[in-house]
């Protein structure tokens, strides 16, 4: 009994909400476990909405209501939702499914129309059932832990638990949200935006603490809010241990998410580095958001495209590599919309050993940070590509600067133990139940 009181005092329930579960391999579900790596198994617990199942050791007690069955149960009253856990493999993620993300995703012409909408079918709150309720009762939280999305209706949920089980929100915050604030005539898009603000306006009110996910967006918030904060950035599990590459070719590769627009900036550095060598390629690991981008990608000789690999083979491939890349698009709306973006590759970029470089708008946070920091060959400017990209393959000694440069800022800023020390001193002055 006082073993278990113990871990109680030392370490509170934390209830996580979320769009994602924690994961293994997804990007927010991972940075989220690794936040959490420390904590006891039977003091998480975690609500989620998207069509998967969690593969991460750090929890074993989840509930899951998926879109359709938010929109099933708010049409035909249905019965909704799955206290998901060890016996988890008797749920399957139903490929079938389509979810409203696809819907969205598909109408994007429309998609005021489509947050309001998904808004409303959650606020209905229809899919509340009595086991929802009772999951929360059985686990009596201590303290919520939201991961901040872009749709009001996650911060609605996590905040009506928090006040009806009088506890406290601590917030996580990767995104601008708030601020994304575009030119627009339509009603319904300023609907939906009004919408969206004014409720995390209320919830940031509440909530206790908040955590970002780099200084810039920290920074960017407390100019608008009161409120108490905290900058931890993405941990990594990468470890720096570069394997014999006896193969006589230069390899290349880029690992993570083609969306937004990455491909475009990505195919500009694989034609430059084809007009240095026509045998340099980059190998390109990572899910195809859609036909567009992959026939684009296809289109270029200097990218062969490797398809999406485990977390464990993404190790290998960066620790096998000669050189790693990233890319971010340079349109004026994507220097705005991305400006406060901090990918989750970058920090396990960093730590694996490999010399990094960096193609990308110079506003960026996570331009910034690296140039700071001397922990990458950050390029802003197209005219400085084809230079900066010889003079860095050429110079073994600058390359092995970078990689000193990256592996320090790991230890000082990425690490699991450190991130995962400051996240439980929070915790503690946040107070228990």
């Amino acid at each position: 009994m006082e073993n278990k009181q113990t871990i109680k005092e030392e370490y509170p329930k934390i209830m996580v909400f979320s769009h994602n579960c924690f994961s293994k391999s997804g990007s927010n579900g991972r940075t989220l476990s690794n936040l959490l790596i420390e904590w006891p198994n039977n003091s998480l617990a975690q609500f989620y909405i998207n069509n998967e199942l969690p593969d991460s050791p750090v929890c074993n007690n989840y509930y899951r209501v998926l879109d359709t069955e938010a929109l099933e149960a708010f049409y035909k009253g249905s019965r909704v939702g799955k206290i998901i856990n060890s016996e988890m493999e008797n749920y399957k993620v139903n490929k079938k499914d389509v979810s409203l993300n696809t819907i969205y995703n598909r109408h994007r012409n429309r998609k005021s129309f489509n947050y309001i909408i998904r808004n409303l079918i959650w606020d209905s709150n229809k899919w509340r059932g009595k086991g929802f309720k009772k999951w929360v009762d059985d686990f009596n939280p201590d303290i919520i832990l939201l991961q901040v999305g872009d749709y009001a209706f996650m911060m609605k949920i996590a905040l009506s638990v928090a006040k009806k089980q009088k506890i406290p929100i601590v917030l996580y915050n990767s995104e601008d949200y708030y601020f994304k604030d575009k030119k627009s005539f339509s009603l319904l898009y300023r609907l939906y935006r009004s919408q969206y603000k004014r409720q995390f306006e209320k919830l940031i009110k509440y909530s206790s603490h908040t955590v970002y996910i780099c200084d810039m967006l920290q920074e960017t918030y407390n100019k608008k809010f009161n409120h108490k904060s905290s900058v931890i950035m993405t941990a990594t599990e990468v470890i720096p241990f570069k394997s014999v590459n006896n193969n006589e070719k230069y390899i290349i590769s880029y690992l993570g998410n083609l969306s937004v627009g990455r491909h475009e900036s990505l195919i500009e550095l694989a034609n430059t580095l084809q007009s240095i060598d026509g045998n340099f390629k980059i190998d390109v690991y990572g899910k195809i958001p859609n036909k567009e981008v992959e026939k684009a990608l296809l289109s270029s000789s200097g990218i062969r495209l490797k398809g999406f690999i485990s977390y464990d083979e993404v190790t290998r491939v960066m620790n096998t590599s000669n050189l790693l890349v990233h890319a971010e698009n340079f349109s004026d709306f994507y220097k705005w919309d991305l400006k406060h973006a901090f990918s989750t590759k970058i920090a396990d970029s960093l730590a694996s050993g490999t010399c990094f470089f960096v193609y990308a708008p110079e506003n960026m946070a996570s331009s910034k940070y690296l140039i700071e920091n001397k922990a990458a060959c950050v390029v802003t400017d197209s005219k400085n590509l084809f230079k900066s990209l010889v003079e860095l393959i050429e110079n073994e000694e600058q390359q092995r600067q970078y990689v000193n440069n990256a592996l320090s800022l790991v230890k000082l800023n990425h690490s699991k133990d450190i991130n995962n020390k400051v996240f439980k001193e929070i915790i503690d002055k946040v107070g228990h139940k």
